[in-house]
C-alpha cells in the first residue's frame, strides 16, 4: 500500500512540475509575442519620425539656397 502511494505521489508531483514547466513556455511565448508586436510598433513610428525629419531637412536646405541667393544678390 505504501508502493502505490509512493507511485501516486511521484505521479502527481511530476504532473505538476511538467504543467508548471509548461505554464512557463507558453507564457514565454506570450511575452515574445507581446515584444514582437511592439518592436513592430516602435518601428514604425520611427519611420514616421524619420521620415519627417527627412522633409524638415529638405525644407532646411531650400531656406538656405534662398538665403545663400539673397546674400549674393546684396553682394552685387
Amino acid at each position: 500500500m505504501k508502493q502505490i502511494k509512493f507511485l501516486i505521489a511521484i505521479a502527481l508531483i511530476s504532473v505538476i512540475a511538467i504543467s508548471c514547466k509548461e505554464t512557463k513556455k507558453e507564457e514565454v511565448k506570450e511575452a515574445v509575442e507581446v515584444v514582437e508586436e511592439t518592436t513592430e510598433e516602435v518601428k514604425e513610428e520611427v519611420e514616421v519620425v524619420v521620415d519627417s525629419l527627412a522633409t524638415k531637412v529638405e525644407e532646411v536646405k531650400e531656406v538656405i539656397e534662398d538665403v545663400k541667393e539673397v546674400i549674393e544678390a546684396v553682394k552685387e
